[in-house]
């Protein structure tokens, strides 16, 4: 799990010519959303689209989360869990990870519009959930659709009927 910024964007850069390693690489960084709100913010920059950044001079990339990613960053940080969901975490298992072992698991991957759809899969969620992303200019593939991601998951078990 990779909590430090540099070594974020270093990973990133050197991982960012398949599609499915930006998708894990915008989940580790809401997964930093646990510990460091504006560290996984900046972690995001890297990953998103100008179309969902603004410029901003005090980020180490030079953008800040637009409304529209801010607003995603909101609904994972009501529920750790939606992030937790993709890299190993279920709601049978109470959506506990492995921090040193983060798995994403491909359903379908399909070209779409320029650039490809993928599907992935969710513990806590019963179908597949897709994202879309694009390759920059650099050959950099960047997220362009992934509002699904940010979807609210099953409870976990040891909640059910707990009232």
């Amino acid at each position: 799990m990779i909590t430090d910024f540099d070594e974020f964007k270093k990973a990133w850069e050197k991982d960012a010519g398949k599609p499915e390693n930006t998708i894990l690489y915008y989940l580790i960084a809401a997964l930093n959303l646990e510990k460091d709100k504006d560290k996984a913010e900046d972690m995001m920059t890297v990953v998103l689209t100008k179309n969902d950044l603004r410029e901003d001079g005090s980020s180490p990339t030079g953008y800040k989360l637009g409304n529209r990613a801010s607003y995603f960053v909101g609904q994972f940080l009501e529920s750790k869990n939606n992030a937790r969901s993709y890299v190993g975490g279920t709601n049978e298992n109470n959506y506990q990870i492995d921090w040193d072992n983060l798995t994403l698991t491909l359903v379908r991957k399909q070209d779409h519009m320029g650039g490809v759809k993928i599907f992935v899969h969710s513990g806590g969620r019963d179908n597949p959930v897709p994202c879309q992303l694009k390759k920059n200019k650099n050959g950099q593939w960047k997220l362009t659709e992934y509002s699904s991601l940010c979807m609210d998951v099953k409870r976990p078990q040891s909640e059910v009927d707990d009232f």
